[in-house]
């Protein structure tokens, strides 16, 4: 079955080829009518009045139209390459089918936009493009964004190279050259591309020759026709391949039309069996690697085997001459067999008395275990009173080192008592002095208050200007303004300056009632000012008010305050707390002596610290009893935790023993009976064991022999493992990637990916020609328009040119 698939692929690969020639010339008939298109799009722009095109609006974020069809879109990226591939201009023409929609939107960057069917003018922003038709929107709309961007992206790096006579030249200077002239393209497949274009782009060169002007033409690996007098040179370059292409042209007079490289999606649908391919290829590996995998598992074992088989074949021969000492020497072993059924007998009766002791030691074990639990628990039931012994103690130092701390802070007090006494006494009567001073300025402050309070400020009064109220100004003022609005349209509408008619003229002179408008206008300034002046007076009227009765409201509650604080200040004084104090100091004065007599705190000193060393000293000897009893406890927990497992272990000790006993005298009389056995059939078991290993060890090494062959089978496996996987490697990203085209996917956007699946993309280059210039006036017209025209419009004339090269073959 996949060899059926492979002829198929095959011959859909031949169709592609053919397919792919008709289709180079189609697509230069497509291109010229595009560019006619456009050129007549131009024109129509250009005679095309306001009135008949549509206003801008916002643009909306979607280009569906009302009925829900999205516009489609065709794109086809054109570009001039040098003699040697490098870029010189290149445009992205799109065309839009609008199927009813009033907007587009299209991602990419480009470095300028050209409208080519209407004069909408493109929004730019954020790497997007955007035409807002509004309601004259055409059926089909085109544009062309000029830049370089996606050819840095392209799927192959297009290289060109000239040899004349063997010698590399500069292609300048091969025009109306004698010789053989070697053309060399290199295409390196890129990396950047996207993985659409490089797994179903496909790159065809394509060249044009007149054959009266060569004389030979060789192009190998590509497929040559004569058209007319015209060759034509295609090579085709499939997804991921690289290629070098080479032209031979000989001629007497060199020229060229320069390189067309088409690259362009496989889409025919003969390409779909590329895909059943690709699915019966992954079926057929995954078979294929099990059954793989199955042969190595059978070939390791039978590789083992063989080795194995020899191994068993030396071990029977080994046997074989064990078999033959032990037969040679089975005299000596009767012998010492009867040698050793005495001694046994002897054991047997000796280890008939070990029960007996061992019946003593289980009760000698019974007995100490229970005066060592007795033992245990006795010294377990101090634990309790040992406990409380040492919370004492440990309240006992905390008080201790209590009394300490305040025996210390007791000497850290420098002075002395009649220092202190004298200090407190100074400080009481500068107490008392301060409280009189303060009594004194609390009744002044209260005389302060009152009269405050009997009093208030008064209000400023508003400014004016020569007699006149500032509202009354300003009323006026709005009519001079108004007035002076119309005096300024006046002068603007008959040209006339200030200084020919001043305002006071345009009111009717000094003597007109509306004469004093134009002081008042004067005053302009002046006015604002006494305006903002009278507001500020109005806001400290406002705040005198709130402060008059601020003060109205503090009085009676600050007086009642004063006469309070004055109350305290006696309260205070010599005749209250003042006087209180002093007593309490000389009371302090007399007990602080004493203590001073007698040195109390040295001798509570020594006491506190031999407390502190008696309670340390019990605190460790509890400490060290509770280890003790903590660490006996253990020693009969483990003793009484294994006298079960001891005393089991004399039972089973005992048991064994009397087995023993009874299995020697059982082993003494099979031991008698086997050798009465072996004397009696020795040699016939002998004879037969010899035939029986030397036939087993003949037949191993026979089947050894067959199995040294699996190296044979195994590189016959590995090399066709090899060869199916450099096969398919090849195909599918290693020189190409054939196996990766899928003819059904969506094209990808030559701009960017944001935009919607286009509906077909085509990328057309065309390197510089190599010609000697011609004078003719027609030539020169050609040149002209070529040079004045767009872009767009020289890559038709190029197309054209071609075109009109082929059909003048059929005229």
């Amino acid at each position: 079955m996949l060899h059926t698939k492979w002829n198929k692929f095959k011959n859909a690969g031949n169709r592609f080829l053919s397919l792919l020639l008709s289709f180079a010339f189609a697509f230069v008939m497509t291109l010229v009518s595009e560019g006619a298109l456009a050129s007549s799009a131009s024109e129509e722009i250009v005679s095309a009045s306001p009135s008949e095109l549509g206003a801008a609006a916002s643009p909306s974020p979607s280009a569906s139209s009302a009925s829900g069809v999205q516009p489609t879109c065709d794109e086809a990226y054109y570009a001039t390459l040098d003699y040697y591939g490098a870029l010189q201009e290149g445009s992205v023409v799109k065309s839009y089918q609008m199927n009813g929609a009033s907007s587009i939107r299209d991602f990419g960057t480009y470095d300028e936009v050209v409208n080519l069917t209407d004069d909408t003018e493109p929004a730019v922003s954020d790497g997007s493009v955007t035409f807002d038709f509004g309601a004259s929107a055409p059926d089909r709309f085109y544009f062309e964004g000029k830049g370089a961007e996606p050819f840095t992206s392209l799927p192959w790096n297009l290289g060109i190279s000239y040899r004349l006579n063997g010698v590399a030249v500069r292609a300048e200077d091969l025009a109306g050259k004698q010789g053989l002239v070697e053309i060399n393209i290199d295409a390196y497949p890129r990396n950047e591309a996207s993985d659409y274009c490089k797994n179903n782009c496909a790159l065809q060169a394509v060249a044009v020759f007149n054959a009266d002007d060569i004389l030979s033409l060789e192009a190998p690996g590509a497929q040559v026709q004569l058209i007319g007098n015209l060759k034509t040179v295609l090579f085709l370059a499939m997804p991921g391949e690289e290629q070098h292409f080479s032209i031979r042209v000989g001629s007497d007079d060199f020229s060229f039309s320069g390189m067309t490289f088409l690259i362009v999606p496989a889409t025919l649908s003969q390409l779909s069996q590329i895909a059943d391919l690709r699915d019966a290829k992954e079926k057929a590996e995954d078979s294929y690697d099990k059954i793989s995998s199955s042969l190595d598992v059978i070939l390791n074992t039978l590789d083992g085997m063989a080795g194995s088989l020899d191994s068993t074949a030396d071990g029977l021969d080994q046997l074989d001459k064990a078999r033959d000492t032990i037969s040679s020497g089975k005299g000596e072993v009767y012998g010492s067999e009867d040698t050793a059924i005495n001694s046994l007998n002897g054991l047997a009766g000796s280890l008939g008395t070990v029960e007996g002791h061992l019946n003593t030691a289980s009760q000698a074990l019974t007995d100490t275990t229970g005066l060592l639990t007795k033992l245990t628990d006795n010294a377990v039931a101090l634990k309790t009173q040992l406990k409380q012994t040492r919370e004492v103690t440990d309240d006992i130092q905390m008080n201790v080192e209590d009394l300490i701390d305040l025996i210390e802070d007791y000497k850290e007090i420098n002075l002395s008592p009649y220092t202190i006494s004298k200090n407190i006494k100074t400080d009481l009567g500068d107490l008392n002095d301060n409280l009189d001073d303060l009594q004194t300025s609390l009744a002044t402050m209260k005389a302060v208050l009152s009269a405050l309070s009997q009093s208030s400020l008064s209000s400023i009064d508003e400014v004016t200007l020569d007699g006149h109220s500032v509202d009354e100004l300003a009323q006026t003022l709005a009519t001079a303004e108004s007035l002076h609005e119309n005096y300024e349209k006046y002068l603007s509408d008959y040209n006339l300056s200030e200084s020919g008619v001043s305002f006071l003229d345009y009111l009717g002179g000094p003597g007109s009632a509306s004469a004093g408008l134009a002081t008042v206008y004067a005053e302009k300034d002046a006015i604002q000012q006494a305006e903002t002046i009278n507001s500020l007076i109005d806001q400290v009227n406002t705040s005198i008010g709130k402060l008059n009765q601020m003060s109205a409201a503090l009085s009676s509650p600050t007086s009642s305050m004063l006469t309070d604080l004055g109350n305290l200040c006696g309260s205070l004084g010599d005749d209250g707390l003042g006087g209180d104090l002093e007593d309490l100091t000389s009371l302090l004065t007399q007990v602080l002596g004493l203590f001073q007599d007698y040195q109390v705190e040295n001798i509570m000193e020594n006491l506190l610290d031999d407390t502190e060393t008696i309670g340390t000293i019990t605190a460790d000897v509890t400490k060290n009893l509770d280890t003790s009893l903590d660490l006996l406890q253990e020693l009969d927990d483990t003793i009484n935790k294994y006298v079960p497992d001891a005393q089991q272990a004399l039972t089973d000790v005992k048991a064994a023993t009397n087995s023993a006993v009874a299995g020697i005298r059982d082993t003494v009389s099979f031991l008698s009976a086997l050798e009465t056995l072996l004397k009696k059939s020795g040699g016939d078991l002998d004879a037969g064991t010899e035939k029986m290993l030397n036939g087993l060890a003949d037949s191993l090494r026979r089947s050894a022999s067959g199995l040294g062959q699996t190296g044979v089978i195994r590189s016959a496996k590995d090399a066709i493992t090899s060869l199916i996987d450099n096969e398919w490697d090849s195909h599918m990203g290693e020189d190409n990637r054939i196996l990766l085209m899928d003819s059904s996917a969506s094209p990808v956007s030559l701009t960017s990916s944001q935009n919607d699946s286009p509906s077909s993309i085509q990328v057309v280059l065309r390197s510089e020609e190599i010609k000697v210039p011609e004078e003719s006036a027609d030539n020169e017209s050609t040149e002209e328009i070529t040079a004045n025209g767009s872009f767009l419009e020289r890559v038709a004339a190029m197309f054209k040119d071609f075109w009109h090269a082929i059909t003048g073959l059929f005229s």
